[in-house]
């Protein structure tokens, strides 16, 4: 009978069927899972491989020294990504092709009950040096105005971290050079300045108190590289005034220091930093971006740095550092930054020793006075003012017609919205046009060119 009731009874089939249905089920969670762990690791390792390859991209030396550049970078992205994997990395140059692979063992959790203890995944990637050389000019604003904030401080900051991030830690580059031309009512070529300078061109009262190097543009011929003895550049002379008091006799009496803002004097007053040509000497850049400071009075004349940005670029006369055009695998690019609209500025209170010049329409600028050169064909500042704006215009279409790609930045929450409109036209594309309200926008702003500017194309 116990038998009997023992055969019959179906109580524990359930339970065994259910263990043994639990088995498979198991695997399949655990396939799952540890298959969705392998995808995250091959996702990662894929981003590692693609920052190492860009590094080694951007980089030149020994096949040693490129591998540990790419270790570097591949360690950085995956090694701290939290996953519970070891990877490998190698890299190989071919030409312009740099090859990144990687591969990485992922620890299993429940595969491991069928003696599954790991799954190795793999990725490769393939970088194309896009711009083997470049040549750069950063035409940048030194007007008073940038003293509001230490915005000057903010600008050799961001400019800064741009050429640390192109160079890549090399003290010479062998694909890269910079020019610096800083501007503000005027533009300083230095060293070359006494040889744009016309014969005739010669004043005592430079001698007495020296000349700094500013020049006077050409009547149009603004936007021409090479000098002509019929209409080279004058030397920038301000001359005694109310507005800008000082004895030509006495040294003692010039304050051209920026620290003195509307109230320095002198014949050099408005006159900034000199021009860095063309070079891949890292610290001689860094020495021209360091050295910029906030110069006061005159205005704003971005059509003049502009017209010598394109100079410093440009193979010909007056500066000859620049490549020729079309070299192959190179190219010129230019970064445009202003804080505020193009202008003549006219002293409007006493300031230090200058008074308010009455029997004058404008400063002393790169263009002269209004009243005293006529340069731009008129006396009124609003009409110079659109002036300006023109030839801006005129330059920045004259370096994209050359194949030099524009990036323009308008810097500080004031400035309105005509001036964004012509600097935004003056970048080659919408997108390279960068607004920045604040400095921390405005460092932004120079990464991303620097970033654009040294990245590469991600073939694989």
């Amino acid at each position: 009978m116990i038998l009997r009731r023992l055969m019959h009874d179906r109580r524990g089939t359930v339970a065994i069927i259910f263990a043994l249905a639990l088995i498979p089920l198991s695997l399949s969670v655990g396939l799952a899972v540890d298959t969705a762990r392998a995808y995250a690791v091959k996702s990662k390792l894929s981003q590692a491989l693609d920052a190492a390859a860009l590094a080694v991209g951007s980089s030149t030396g020994t096949a040693d020294e490129l591998q540990q550049i790419g270790q570097k970078f591949f360690d950085a992205n995956f090694k701290d990504s939290g996953l519970d994997a070891a990877g490998s990395f190698s890299v190989s140059v071919t030409g312009d092709v740099v090859s990144a692979n990687g591969s990485a063992q992922v620890q299993t959790t429940l595969m491991q009950l069928v003696g599954i203890d790991t799954i190795a995944v793999s990725e490769s990637a393939q970088v194309i040096r896009s711009i083997k050389g470049l040549e750069l000019a950063l035409v940048l604003d030194n007007t008073g105005s940038m003293t509001t904030s230490d915005n000057i401080g903010a600008l050799r900051d961001a400019a800064q971290e741009l050429v640390d991030i192109l160079f890549g830690g090399r003290a010479d580059h062998p694909t890269l050079r910079v020019a610096v031309v800083p501007y503000s009512a005027s533009v300083n070529p230095g060293p070359i300045a006494p040889t744009l300078i016309s014969g005739n061109d010669a004043y005592a009262l430079t001698n007495l108190l020296g000349w700094k190097g500013c020049v006077i543009e050409r009547v149009g011929r603004a936007m021409e590289d090479s000098p002509a003895s019929t209409a080279a550049w004058q030397r920038y002379q301000w001359l005694p005034a109310i507005d800008n008091y000082y004895d030509a006799t006495k040294a003692s009496t010039v304050r051209a220091d920026p620290s003195q803002g509307n109230g320095g004097t002198g014949p050099n007053l408005g006159c900034p930093t000199p021009i860095t040509p063309l070079t891949g000497v890292k610290a001689t850049v860094d020495s021209a971006i360091q050295a910029l400071r906030a110069w006061s009075r005159g205005g704003t004349m971005g059509d003049i740095g502009m017209a010598w940005g394109l100079r410093v670029l440009s193979p010909e006369p007056p500066f000859t550092e620049g490549l020729a055009w079309n070299t192959p695998k190179w190219a010129k690019a230019v970064i445009l930054m202003t804080d505020g609209d193009n202008q003549f500025y006219k002293l409007t209170s006493t300031t230090g020793p200058n008074k308010v010049n009455s029997a004058v329409n404008s400063d002393y600028s790169g263009y002269g006075r209004l009243d005293q050169y006529g340069a731009l064909g008129t006396t009124s500042t609003t009409t110079a003012k659109s002036v300006i704006n023109t030839r801006l215009t005129q330059v920045c279409q004259a370096m994209k017609d050359k194949g030099i790609t524009v990036y323009t930045i308008t810097f500080t929450s004031g400035i309105n919205q005509a001036t964004k409109d012509i600097y935004k036209a003056c970048a080659s594309s919408t997108a390279k046009w960068f607004d920045s309200p604040s400095q921390a926008d405005l460092r932004a702003s120079f990464r991303a060119i620097a970033t654009e500017l040294s990245q590469l194309r991600v073939s694989q």
